[in-house]
């Protein structure tokens, strides 16, 4: 193929791509919702989330649910946590967010592109994860922001470091990139970033573009261009999908990689 896209980094990956090109070209999160009848907004520590997804907090109306969520009367409804059966960039970002602010979560599941989750029905795609959320009273599910915009299902605000609850936003999300580092190799870790991001949601990330710096399939020029317009024009349609713009210093270094495309 001509090029890959994952919001998981290559070194998530158990398939090496000896000489690959990892690119950060796009910058959003992964979103937590959910169906439960009568409740439109939610606030979720790590913790909470991660006892949810090892099935040790089964109901909605478990008091470390309600004591964060004042004012509102959760029902007395079984939980039902959704997952991705495929390999998922958005099940990295999860599980990575998970196991940094738990540590039985860590030990247990811990970071992966297809965890071995305890409980809970899988789902193929984002695709599947709304629909499967949308049929199951009760449930709860991660998903990729531009599907929860583009089916306008609510999203959780899941607690930072700072101990802030906050949702996947534009202002949100590039809060957490603000203290983000491209390593050598074009990964960029954001997620659960510390405390002096204030307003970070914390399961934010990169999408990269995975690539042979010769395009095996003779597209180079043409793929170098595309590249090239995904960093600089490109960038314009993301804000309404809830993709933040490249910040200037990822995207400088983008752009360098970029040129080396052959």
């Amino acid at each position: 193929v001509d090029f890959g896209g994952s919001d998981a980094p290559l070194s998530a990956s158990t398939t090496p791509c000896n000489g690959c090109y990892q690119i950060p070209w796009a910058l959003t999160a992964t979103g937590v919702s959910w169906n439960v009848p009568g409740i439109r907004k939610l606030s979720l520590t790590g913790t909470i989330l991660a006892d949810i997804y090892l099935g040790k907090i089964t109901n909605w109306d478990d008091h470390r649910i309600t004591s964060i969520n004042k004012g509102q009367h959760f029902p007395n409804l079984a939980i039902t946590p959704i997952h991705r059966a495929d390999g998922s960039g958005d099940s990295y970002a999860f599980t990575d967010y998970l196991s940094s602010a738990n540590s039985t979560f860590r030990s247990q599941v811990g970071r992966a592109t297809k965890p071995a989750f305890p409980s809970g029905p899988g789902a193929q795609g984002n695709g599947g994860m709304v629909t499967v959320l949308q049929q199951t009273s009760g449930g709860i599910a991660y998903i990729a922001v531009a599907y929860l915009i583009a089916h306008k299902m609510a999203a959780a605000a899941i607690e930072n470091q700072a101990r802030h609850y906050e949702v996947p936003n534009l202002r949100n999300i590039a809060n957490a990139a603000s203290v983000g580092h491209e390593a050598s190799n074009g990964e960029i870790h954001i997620v659960n970033p510390p405390k002096r991001a204030k307003i970070a949601y914390p399961i934010s990330t990169f999408t990269y573009c995975i690539l042979q710096p010769t395009d095996p399939l003779g597209n180079g020029a043409l793929l170098k261009q595309f590249v090239q317009y995904a960093l600089g024009a490109g960038q314009a349609f993301g804000p309404a999908l809830d993709f933040v713009p490249l910040p200037k210093n990822i995207k400088a270094s983008d752009e360098a990689a970029a040129n080396r495309i052959g």
